[in-house]
Parts: structure tokens; C-alpha cells; sequence
């Protein structure tokens, strides 16, 4: 117990509020100004004999003065550090959010392209969804798609930005049966909170058009305490064509079977009527959010209910308020000698944290300091502070000191092999990361192995893994491709040379042979050829030596950048992986019985 302490002390002990010190200075100052006056005395003192001062004045007892003066400076001393507040534990504290549970249906029926709202209803549906996810600050959200079936896009989350950024690709080519049946999609939504244990929560649909009506309030009476719904309509009663442009071969407009213009319109009374039998409000999409603000507000008579996050955040534990016991006899000495104005010094403590000043290591620890310095964005100085090797590693990683990134990370793999499997997963992903930034690309494919042998379910592992080998292999492609380039100039070369007078020797060499073949005398092949083959291999190894040298230098500022393009992109469609998601499970239910879209009087 003991030996903790003293490792937290030594370790974690700074102050929160150190700015209280400067309130030391005026303190040391009037110290001092006492002190000289005491030491000087009176006027009387200098011109009487000190023998005789005491018989000729009466002078006060210095001694309870000067003790005063000391308390008094040993009280303002414990006040400000009590006030700069010292810590050196930290203690975990749970993490509370208020629970709203929002499922939201958007309708992706042909006819939300229907062009009555520019551009389209769908493109006003998405942003309008955005808007609303950037409204959601606690809670938690998902999104349901349905057409001719209901599909999740994404389960209750507390991650709106994950939503955010799969909404550009949910449109209606992703569904695979057309129609627009909402009864599924309010199944749907009420399986989400029962598999989520929410036991009550909202739904919010966005559409232009409930044509399964007697299906849908049927399922909304059953559910309206639990979960009320309230209904955006996306369009205008007047309608306008559908835009056929991502939806037919040939574009235009969409059209029935026999020829005619289809031209959705919105019964905006019949979606109000729906939204008072589900227990929810109704509202027409306008172009500011007081359509969210008023579907969204928070009922005034239910309670507010807030559940405890499966995280914790730490904060430290305060050890100033102790001071002040140790404050309350000099406050009662001073009360009764009339020293109340040191009273409000005690009263006076700060309601919000204080900034921490750049005393550095006086008042915080180098990991802190390297911390507020990450923040700043200065990771190479960052770096240089950090004690704790994985926070340094990810320091150097981001001042692009990718060597000494990777050998951090080497070190890292190598204390917690067999000990924590997650972290030493996560810190060979890391050194895949940094080796590829180096170019070290096969030195990388065998980190992400590794990482990848500890965590079979690491995606991004995986996704970088495939990218450096396609990198390698494009590489090889292109040192081949070099190389064949290289040869078939050396033989142009060759045959250039051949072609050309060479000097006086080489010119009576040559016309020797030839005197050689005019008369018949045969020529040495054999000798020839290794005369050949001789400088041919001393250019294959010329060549080799060449390609190793370009091998190990580093990469220029182009081939890093294309580097980084190729680490940063990953292969993401998020629409065709949606696509595909949907027509398994759509295929699934037809094979189970579970779906059936002959109910739907039309496609669209």
C-alpha cells in the first residue's frame, strides 16, 4: 500500500490549478516589507541608547507579533496550495448518457425521385437525415430502409457519424424487391429495441406515401405506448413525374403499363391521421429544422432516463480540501485578533478547472505535457515527452518518424507476447503500418500476418495487407517490365554498335573475317559465343547491382505520396456491399416464406 503511494506520488503528482502560485508572490512580498520595518524599528529606537530604551519606552512584545506574521504566511501558504489542487490518484468515474432511442425508416419507393422538391424528394430525405444526426447528441440511433421489404441499415448505435456516412448510398437501386410496404419496416424497428433492450423509444418515418395503411396502423396501435411514431411526409400533394434517370435504361420519366405518366402526390391528411393513431406527431419536411425540433421533443411529462455507458472515464482525486482542517485554528486565532480579512482567502475555491500552465515538469508529468503538446499538434515534440512507449510510438508514427515508430512497436510486440493478445494485435497492425510507410513492404505483409493471426476479425489489418501486396506486386510488375526494357535496348545497342565503323583495328579485324569467309576458312562459333556471353553477364550483373541499389533508397516525396493515397484508400462501396447484404436476406425470406410483395398494387 505504502510502496503504491509512493510510485503514484512520484509518478502522477502535479497540480490541476498551479496559476494559484502567483498568489505567492505578494504573500513573499509583504513577508519581506514586515520583516524590514520590524528590523528598523521606530524613529525613537535610533536615537536612544538600547540600554536604556527600555526604562525610557514601552515597548510592545515582538515576539507574539513576529509568531502572528508566521502563521499568517504558513496559513496564505496552505490556502493557495490547497487551492492549486494536488493530485496523484485517479479514480474511475461511470459514464452517463440519456437514454433516447430513435429508430428512423426512410422510404425508398421509385417515387421518392419524384421531382416536386428540388432535386428530389430522396436528396431532400438525405439531407434532412443529416441534419437530424447532427442534431443527436446523446442516445442512440438506427436506420431502417424498405421498398418492397424492410432491410437494417444500421442497428441502435451510439455512433451517429457511422449512420452519416452510409446515407449518399442508400437509394432505391440498393433494394432489391420495388413497392413500398411499411408494415415490415415497423416490425422491423420494434425487433431492433426488443433485441437492444430498450423497453421504450421513438420511430420517425420519412415518406411520401403509406399505401399498406390498414396493415401499418394495425401494427402501430399495438406498439403506440411503447413506441409512438411520428411521420415526416417527404413531397408536395400536388406531385410531380419520377425522375426515371437512375431507374430506367433509357431515362425519363417513369411510366405505368399502359403508357401513362406516373405522378406521385402526398395525402398529407392521411399521414397525419397515421401519426395520431401510432402516438406520434406529424410534421411536412420544411427547410429549417423546426420539423426535427418539434417531431423530436422530449415528452415534458416522462421522466428523463439515463443508462450507464459500458465505459468509464478517469478523473483525479482531489487532496487539497484536506488542507483546509489543518486551516481552521489559524482561521480561529486570526478571528479572535481581528485578522477576519484571511477568511475569504479559504472561501475563495474555483468552480471549473483551471487551465494548467507550461511549468512543465514542475507542475505536470512528462506524459501529460507530451499530451496537451499531441493536442497542439506538435507530434515530434509530443515524442520526445512521451515515457509511455505506445503513446510515443503513435507520436513518432505521426511525425512521420516511422523508424522509430516501427522499432517502438517492435519493442511493444515483444514485452506482451503471450501476455495481452488485443494490444500486441493492435501494435503489430501499427508496425505493418510503419514498415509500409518506409516502403519495407514484405517486412509490413508479415506484421499484418501477425496481427491478423491474433485477430482473424481485424478488417483493417486485412485491408491494408491486400493494399501494400498489390503495391509489392505492382512493383515487381514494373522492376520486370525494366528489365525487359533494359534488354531490348541492350540489344539495340549491340546492333547499333555492329552497324557502325568502329576505329582502325576493328575496321582490319572485320575485314579480316571477311577475308577469313571469302576464302573459306571456317570461323570459331564456340569462341564467339563465350566472347558474347562474357560481357552479356557482366551487364546482367551490373543491372542487378543497379536495381538492388534503387531497391534501398528511400522513397521520393511522389512515390511517398502515392504511397500514402494507396494506405489511406480503402476499397469502399458502401451501396453495392448494402446491395448485396439486402438481396441475401430478401432471397432468404422468399425462401423462408417470410416476405411477399404480391400485395403491392405497384412497383414504384
Amino acid at each position: 500500500m505504502i510502496d503504491t503511494l509512493m510510485l503514484n506520488l512520484a509518478t502522477d503528482f502535479h497540480f490541476l490549478r498551479p496559476d494559484w502560485f502567483y498568489a505567492l508572490i505578494p504573500a513573499v512580498l509583504l513577508f519581506i516589507l514586515v520583516k524590514r520595518r520590524q528590523q528598523q524599528g521606530s524613529s525613537w529606537e535610533q536615537s536612544i541608547d538600547a540600554s536604556l530604551l527600555p526604562y525610557l519606552l514601552a515597548l510592545p512584545t515582538q515576539t507574539g507579533s513576529r509568531r502572528l506574521l508566521n502563521l499568517l504566511l504558513v496559513g496564505w501558504l496552505l490556502a493557495i496550495i490547497a487551492l492549486a489542487g494536488p493530485v496523484w490518484l485517479k479514480t474511475p468515474q461511470p459514464v452517463h448518457e440519456r437514454e433516447d432511442a430513435l429508430v428512423i425508416i426512410l422510404d425508398l419507393s421509385r417515387s421518392m425521385y419524384a421531382i416536386d422538391i428540388k432535386p428530389n424528394r430522396l436528396v431532400r430525405a438525405q439531407r434532412k437525415l443529416q441534419d437530424l444526426l447532427t442534431l443527436r447528441k446523446e442516445g442512440v440511433t438506427a436506420l431502417i430502409a424498405y421498398a418492397g421489404d424492410a432491410h437494417t441499415v444500421s442497428p441502435l448505435t451510439d455512433d451517429a457519424n457511422t449512420i452519416s456516412e452510409m446515407i449518399p448510398a442508400v437509394t432505391p437501386e440498393i433494394m432489391p424487391a420495388p413497392g413500398s410496404q411499411l408494415a415490415p419496416a415497423l416490425d422491423l424497428a420494434v425487433q431492433l429495441f426488443t433485441d437492444a433492450g430498450v423497453a421504450s423509444g421513438r420511430i420517425l418515418l420519412l415518406t411520401d406515401e403509406i399505401r399498406d395503411i390498414a396493415e401499418s396502423q394495425s401494427i402501430a396501435r399495438r406498439h403506440r405506448a411503447a413506441y409512438p411514431i411520428s411521420v415526416m411526409s417527404v413531397g408536395t400533394a400536388a406531385g410531380a413525374p419520377i425522375d426515371g434517370s437512375k431507374i430506367l435504361r433509357d431515362g425519363g420519366y417513369l411510366k405505368d403499363l399502359q403508357g401513362n405518366l406516373i405522378i406521385p402526390r402526398v395525402n398529407l391528411s392521411a399521414m397525419q391521421d397515421f401519426a395520431q393513431v401510432a402516438g406520434g406527431r406529424y410534421s411536412p419536411m420544411t427547410l429549417t429544422d423546426e420539423d426535427l425540433a418539434y417531431l423530436l421533443a422530449p415528452d415534458k411529462l416522462a421522466p428523463d432516463a439515463f443508462r450507464e455507458l459500458e465505459r468509464d472515464f478517469d478523473v483525479w482525486f482531489e487532496e487539497g480540501p484536506w488542507l483546509v482542517l489543518l486551516l481552521l485554528p489559524l482561521a480561529a486565532l486570526c478571528f479572535r485578533r481581528g485578522w477576519l480579512w484571511t477568511l475569504p482567502l479559504l472561501m475563495i475555491l474555483p468552480h471549473e478547472q483551471a487551465e494548467a500552465s507550461l511549468w512543465d515538469d514542475l507542475w505536470a508529468t512528462r506524459d501529460q505535457q507530451a499530451q496537451q503538446a499531441l493536442t497542439e499538434g506538435d507530434a515530434a515534440a509530443a515524442a520526445n515527452l512521451f515515457k509511455d512507449e505506445t503513446w510515443r510510438a503513435a507520436a513518432r508514427y505521426r511525425s512521420e518518424d516511422y523508424a522509430g515508430a516501427a522499432s517502438d512497436y517492435a519493442q511493444q510486440i515483444s514485452k506482451t507476447a503471450g501476455v495481452e493478445q488485443s494490444a500486441s494485435a493492435d501494435d503489430a497492425y501499427n508496425l505493418g503500418n510503419s514498415l509500409a510507410r518506409l516502403g519495407e513492404y514484405e517486412d509490413a505483409i508479415k506484421a499484418y500476418e501477425q496481427a491478423l493471426a491474433q485477430n482473424p476479425n481485424d478488417a483493417d489489418a486485412a485491408a491494408n495487407k491486400q493494399l501494400v501486396e498489390d503495391i509489392l506486386q505492382q512493383q515487381q510488375q514494373d522492376q520486370e517490365s525494366s528489365e525487359d526494357g533494359e534488354d531490348q535496348e541492350s540489344e539495340d545497342e549491340s546492333s547499333d554498335q555492329d552497324s557502325k565503323p568502329g576505329d582502325p583495328n576493328d575496321q582490319e579485324q572485320s575485314d579480316g573475317e571477311q577475308s577469313s569467309d571469302e576464302d573459306g576458312e571456317p570461323q570459331d562459333d564456340e569462341s564467339t559465343e563465350a566472347e558474347q556471353q562474357q560481357p552479356s553477364d557482366q551487364d546482367q550483373q551490373a543491372k542487378d547491382a543497379k536495381l538492388a541499389e534503387e531497391d534501398t533508397q528511400p522513397l521520393d516525396d511522389e512515390e511517398r505520396q502515392a504511397l500514402e493515397n494507396w494506405l489511406r484508400k480503402v476499397p469502399d462501396d458502401p451501396g453495392g456491399l448494402l446491395r448485396r447484404k439486402f438481396e441475401m436476406q430478401y432471397s432468404d425470406r422468399l425462401r423462408q416464406g417470410r416476405s411477399n410483395n404480391n400485395g403491392n398494387q405497384s412497383n414504384w
